[in-house]
């Protein structure tokens, strides 16, 4: 299935919406006109909103005038009004009557979930049942009923199955394997006497986030009317039990019939839906189950009348007066009936055909990737069958990737050159730790020694001790084509199942070989032909440098490089990442005057700062960085204000005093990035030095021109050497001979390589006309033959050679022209 008329031949029923007034390419064509250059990926997370949609709720806001609703005017009526309206959709979309069922809207889904835990009663012989695969936002309820002395277990639900992929319906098609039980306030429960009016809570979402299996329905009726037998006689089986579908995700695709699964709660999240509002969820709840909740607060809106000094109180009936405190986010509520009018254009059942037709075309393409060996390189987590199923498949496919040798890709390498190619998608554990435990296959032990390496949410810590610890997910939505899922075929294929370079085959090897002794070096240095073409330095870590024909060294490498950094006043470290208008900020240094000058086109004036650090009153502090410690000088308010300035926010200068490596920040901190832990360094990420070569970055822009040749025929990119922000710029060798060298010696200094340096976008930021601009280029093409194990690596990283730095005296210069001598034994 190579074509889109196979994949059409196979899905003739399911992709496209054959019955809606718009095929999906004119929906893409004429509502979502900003994906011509990106593939989306990403609607688990958040689904996109509608460019028709977001007309249609501009011209209703500004056509209309909606009040406050906590007010009899005729603008607050019009607001009543299109709540009421709101409501009613909602409570439709589930298919719940009216009578039956409130919907309370909340600030999200979570908001949803923790109203639940605040006010469902629980007492000492209560018990808080929910599956693994569940969300952080759902195991948080955890918190409210161990506090008040309940129990709570974790479940994996085993469901039977028949031939055609259908549910089986009795309770007994039903296994429930039972974690361990948590408990606390033991002696609370030995004083509490058995009773068997406790009410109990089970919750499951209607489809899960990691994995995108869809849980039976079923499981509502089976756990409500026949706990006891699900639980086979347990003494936590007795009580009331009421059910919570967390269908933030299912909703989506699949909302849950509340006619024939009357479930207690239901909470949804609409920018899961339909893109926009964010901020705004929804609770949908059973009448008899809302007179059970106990609510302490009262607030605004949700009491008929109060006196305020002394203690009396009485509250709204309604339901949902009852618990929407404060003034409802009415605007955003009336945004979602412009939602809701897109969803049943389409249908629901339509939107849950097309989205399962690319999910199973993707995991068939995935699960047929072979390496070179025959070995496999896609692992899918959750169901991997390729039938067609509305029970099981979701519209969510999870997966990791393998290299011929059997070992893991980072998740987060996967992420970065996806984001290269234009591919938006999420990796991680999708705050579902209990589903990414049970599939990747970790234990209580190797969650906790991953903790204890570091590894926390949302870092790069991708694979320890061999294991993923998250994994890829890409999730699709009403909107995505057949050809987002080709284009991400297309890049898993020509990135991950090619071959090793032989660039890559080299840099392991070298990586694996036995460092050089230092005696006897200088007989293993050669003439290489190359000459130190420049030198750069970079005062203030991430702004702009400037070159010199000599500098003089000291012990952190070349005097005064990156001995300044730019902090916010939270103390998050500035970089042109995050800022970019620092490669404006130009710096120059006197040495004559002993004077740093900056300027920036956002500064009238040049700011000039003295050399001499007593000629100010410092303010002294430590933080760490990349492992480091750090001893540093605060500048003054005259000088901080000039930075926040040319930079558009509140930080402050700090100046490099005293560094020390520090090996036990490992335990409580990200794994540090400097390589060069025998040196003093100053604001540095790896080392001391960094080496680029002229002819490394020629070859390269030949690369560039032959790629934008291939794909547009237009203008030929150029990129400088300084777009690198190399220290030593070296002519004379041949293209990447750099990457071989182990020791070398330029002019009468002599140097260790770290090995090569890893780039990150911070090479995509270029200056046009006085502003900063962003591209993929030159690190997607540096992705095409520069990538090893996860890192992309262009230049090599320099040390002063441990056994020669007691030759480095005070007055030592590196000076252009300078000969380049390496070693690459």
């Amino acid at each position: 299935m190579d074509n889109k008329e196979e994949f059409l031949k196979e899905f003739v029923d399911y992709y496209g919406y054959p019955n809606a007034s718009k095929s999906i390419d004119e929906i893409r064509a004429s509502e979502f006109k900003r994906l011509d250059d990106t593939v989306y990926l990403d609607h688990a997370g958040a689904t996109l909103y509608s460019e028709l949609q977001m007309e249609a709720i501009f011209k209703d806001l500004t056509t209309s005038v909606y009040g406050n609703p906590h007010s009899q005017s005729d603008s607050s009526s019009a607001t009543g009004d299109i709540v009421k309206e709101a409501r009613r959709q909602v409570l439709d979309y589930c298919n719940a009557c009216q009578k039956d069922y409130k919907c309370i809207f909340t600030s999200g889904a979570t908001a949803a979930l923790k109203l639940i835990g605040e006010n469902f009663p629980w007492s000492c012989n209560s018990t808080f049942m929910y599956t693994m695969e569940n969300h952080n936002s759902v195991l948080g309820l955890r918190e409210y009923a161990l506090s008040q002395g309940a129990a709570a277990f974790s479940v994996d639900i085993n469901e039977a199955v028949d031939q055609d992929g259908s549910s089986q319906k009795s309770p007994t098609s039903v296994q429930v394997s039972q974690h361990s039980v948590q408990r606390r306030n033991e002696t609370k429960v030995l004083e509490g006497a058995v009773i068997g009016d406790a009410y109990n809570l089970f919750a499951f979402p209607s489809e899960c986030n990691f994995s995108g299996m869809r849980f039976s329905l079923d499981l509502v009726n089976i756990v409500k009317q026949n706990a006891e037998n699900v639980l086979e006689g347990l003494p936590y089986s007795k009580g009331r039990w009421m059910v919570l579908i967390d269908a933030a995700k299912g909703c989506a695709t699949q909302p849950p019939d509340l006619s024939l699964y009357p479930a207690d709660f239901v909470v949804i999240s609409f920018y899961k839906l339909f893109g926009y509002p964010t901020g705004l969820g929804a609770l949908i709840i059973r009448n008899d189950a809302a007179k059970l909740l106990k609510k302490t607060y009262f607030s605004g809106g949700t009491v008929a009348a109060s006196i305020a000094d002394i203690d009396f109180v009485r509250r709204r009936e309604g339901v949902e007066e009852h618990f929407e405190d404060g003034t409802i986010s009415f605007l955003s509520i009336a945004s979602i009936l412009h939602g809701f009018k897109i969803l049943n254009s389409l249908t629901t059942s339509a939107m849950c055909r097309h989205t399962m037709s690319l999910t199973m075309f993707l995991k068939k393409k995935l699960l047929d990737l072979r390496h070179e060996n025959g070995a496999s390189v896609c692992t899918i987590y959750g169901n991997c069958a390729l039938k067609v199923s509305m029970h099981e498949s979701g519209s969510i496919v999870s997966f990791n990737l393998k290299r011929p040798d059997g070992s893991w890709f980072g998740y987060r390498e996967v992420e970065k050159l996806a984001s290269l190619s234009g591919i938006q998608l999420r990796t991680g554990c999708f705050c579902n730790p209990g589903a990414c435990a049970k599939y990747l296959g970790l234990s209580h032990s190797d969650l906790l020694s991953n903790l204890e390496a570091g590894h926390v949410c949302w870092d790069d810590n991708d694979v320890i001790n061999g294991k993923p610890t998250g994994a890829v997910r890409v999730s699709f939505g009403y909107m995505s084509t057949y050809e987002d899922a080709k284009k991400f075929i297309d890049f898993i294929r020509s990135s991950f199942v090619s071959m090793p370079s032989e660039f890559e085959k080299g840099y392991l090897l070298r990586s694996k070989s036995i460092p050089c002794a230092i005696e006897g070096l200088e007989d293993r240095l050669s003439s290489s032909g190359c000459r130190l073409k420049s030198i750069s330095i970079y005062p203030i870590k991430s702004c702009a440098g400037f070159s010199v024909k000599n500098w003089p060294l000291n012990n952190t490498g070349l005097q005064y490089d990156r001995e300044w950094l730019l902090k916010s006043l939270s103390g998050e470290i500035l970089t042109q990442k995050k800022v970019p208008e620092m490669s404006l900020i130009n710096t120059f240094i006197n040495l004559k005057q002993q004077i740093l000058s900056v300027e920036s086109p956002h500064c009238k004036r040049k700011l000039q700062i003295k050399l001499d650090p007593d000629s100010y009153l410092f303010r002294k502090e430590e933080f760490y960085l990349h492992n480091l410690r750090y001893e540093v000088q605060c500048y003054e308010s005259e000088i901080n204000q000039w930075f926040s300035n040319a930079v558009g926010q509140p930080c402050t200068l700090v100046r490099c005093y005293q560094s020390e490596y520090c090996f036990s920040l490992n335990n409580n901190r990200s794994v540090g990035m400097c390589r060069d832990v025998d040196s003093r360094v100053n604001f540095v990420n790896e080392a001391q030095f960094l080496l680029i070569s002229e002819e490394s970055v020629s070859d390269l822009n030949n690369r560039l021109s032959s790629n934008t040749k291939k794909l547009s025929g237009c203008g030929t990119p150029h990129v400088n050497p300084m777009r690198f922000r190399p220290n030593l710029v070296i002519s004379g060798g041949e293209p990447y001979a750099e990457d071989g060298w182990r020791n070398l010696r330029i002019g009468n200094t002599y140097f260790t390589s770290l090995g090569g340096c890893n780039r990150c976008q911070m090479i995509n930021f270029y200056q046009q006309t006085g502003q900063v601009k962003k591209t993929n280029e030159p690190l997607a093409t540096l992705a095409s033959y520069r990538r090893v194990r996860g890192k992309i690596l262009f230049g090599v990283l320099l040390s002063y050679d441990p056994g020669s730095k007691a030759e480095l005296v005070t007055d030592s210069w590196l000076k252009v022209g300078d000969g380049v001598y390496p070693n690459s034994e």
